[in-house]
């Protein structure tokens, strides 16, 4: 099959709209893998041992490849601009040399003191850690290939070639999933992680392969010496994203201290919860922000703020109702995906739990994360810092004390209770550092999309409940009735989107 076409570089809308279409298709093999993980092996220690290996890697990836499109990537597309391609390629080249060397020294770290590390980073007992030790090494590995391939995708996407990552995403999810059910009969779960490590090198190899055939890549200039402001800004950012980790990763190391199943119970419903902000956030927010960085390097300041208006009004306006739909309808929707095989009624009414409060406030994880992005085509890197710390500092003490009083769904009241407040003091921050952004004008639009279907959401948890109808039909009735209502608040004129 030629793939030419896709493999390219791409229009603005082009890549939007294709971007979103292998998201949608990569997403769902994704999901695709964590429902065969919840039929296969249910909830238990070995599950909660793969999620929090998991969940770990994901989190100490992405805080180190936070710096890639807060400094890393927008620094590269001005020296594109001012200096050429080949100056802005040795750059970035000198980044894979550094993304190489952590990745090396952590395998190395955790090969040497690995027990020791996760006894103390998690609340599972020694004999536990000691038994799944092969686990958490094999974990370690995939860290590597996961700093390089999310290192690549953010080059790939800041030349334009927006829709590769998704290809690659899917690839990957594909020969997990085959992998899985090929040898999880002799592996047990242990065959995801070992599926997994196989299908990140193959993905590495083919990055490379794009890279340097398609998109030209020359891998043998480096740049010898970084600016100092370019090291002072990736100071910044990392210390930020490192408040970020702590705050991300409190939650599992509470959870780990719970019952056998809580950390898997949790996964199963985050993992529904983050559909809806995985398919179209991340890719909105990647387009957008690829626009809205060259928008902030000629001062379009008009512009930027229409293009952060616009993205942020679409995914507003679609995850509110998506947020409410899964609140109503958190069971049905577990039991649709999860309930077979080892997948018991309690785990259902675990995970269900766990869904309909971490799907309240999802909205505000995309706007945050369109504001996240103004910060970055600003290159307001010392303030974002602060802010940072200050908001992930309270997060981390919202989890605590929620968890005090009500065990292990104190997590997702901390996430309410802090994302409510941090929607909230973003106005306060627009209106500081970005004058031209007109974000309270989003804040009453979000206001009027959750008026209009906080009602119908109400209605719904009060009728369909009491009915006696196959989970199924429940779930699309409640859609239909959803995207009837989402109809005719477009029509209504001072709320009607203008589409991306």
């Amino acid at each position: 099959m030629n793939l030419s076409w896709l493999i390219k570089s791409e229009s603005y809308k082009r890549g939007m709209a294709l971007s979103v279409v292998f998201n949608i298709v990569a997403k769902f093999l994704l999901f695709l893998l964590t429902i065969c993980i919840a039929r296969l092996f249910g909830t238990n220690i070995k599950t909660d041992i793969y999620f929090f290996i998991y969940s770990s890697m994901v989190l100490f990836s992405g805080s180190v490849n936070a710096i890639d499109t807060a400094v890393i990537i927008p620094e590269s597309m001005q020296i594109r601009e001012t200096q050429g391609h080949d100056a802005a390629t040795a750059f970035l080249n000198y980044f894979i040399r550094v993304y190489l060397f952590i990745g090396i020294l952590f395998i190395a770290m955790i090969a040497i003191f690995g027990p020791g590390v996760f006894g103390v980073i998690s609340k599972f007992s020694q004999s536990d850690i000691n038994t799944y030790e092969n686990y958490f090494f094999i974990g370690s590995c995939c860290f590597l290939f996961q700093i390089l391939i999310n290192y690549f995708n953010a080059i790939l996407i800041s030349l334009k070639y927006f829709t590769v990552p998704m290809i690659i995403s899917g690839i990957n999810s594909c020969i997990v999933i085959a992998g899985s059910l090929l040898l999880y009969r002799q592996y047990d779960i242990l065959s995801v992680l070992i599926s997994g490590l196989a299908a990140y090198f193959i993905n590495f190899i083919f990055l490379v392969y794009i890279l340097k055939k398609t998109a030209g890549w020359n891998f043998l200039i480096c740049k010898k010496r970084i600016d100092k402001k370019v090291w002072g800004r990736l100071f910044f950012s990392e210390f930020g994203q490192m408040a970020t980790l702590t705050s991300s990763y409190f939650p599992l190391y509470i959870l780990s201290g719970f019952n056998n199943g809580v950390i898997s119970a949790m996964n199963y419903g985050k993992n529904i919860a983050d559909i809806p902000n995985t398919l179209l956030t991340a890719q909105v927010a990647n387009v957008s922000g690829v626009k809205m960085n060259e928008q902030a390097a000629r001062n379009e300041l008009d512009g930027l703020n229409a293009t952060f208006m616009r993205s942020s009004k679409l995914l507003v306006f679609l995850l509110v109702p998506a947020g409410f739909f899964m609140f109503v309808f958190a069971q049905p929707i577990v039991a649709l995906f999860y309930k077979t095989g080892n997948f018991t009624d309690s785990a259902v009414v675990e995970s269900a739990r766990f869904l309909q409060l971490l799907a309240v406030t999802i909205f505000s994880i995309a706007v945050n994360a369109m504001v996240t992005r103004i910060f970055i085509a600003m290159q307001i890197i010392r303030q974002a810092f602060f802010y940072k710390i200050m908001m992930n500092g309270l997060l981390i003490a919202a989890i605590w004390l929620f968890s005090k009083y009500h065990g292990a769904y104190g997590y997702p009241y901390g996430v309410i209770f802090m994302n409510t407040v941090n929607f909230l003091a973003m106005s306060f921050i627009c209106k500081r550092f970005f004058k031209t952004i007109e974000y309270n004008n989003l804040l009453k639009y979000t206001a009027l999309i959750i008026l209009i279907n906080l009602p119908v959401a109400a209605i719904l948890s009060y009728t369909l409940p009491l009915t006696n109808l196959f989970y199924l039909y429940k779930l699309l009735i409640g859609f239909c009735i959803y995207l009837a209502v989402m109809i005719f608040t477009n029509r209504i004129k001072k709320l009607k989107i203008v589409w991306l």
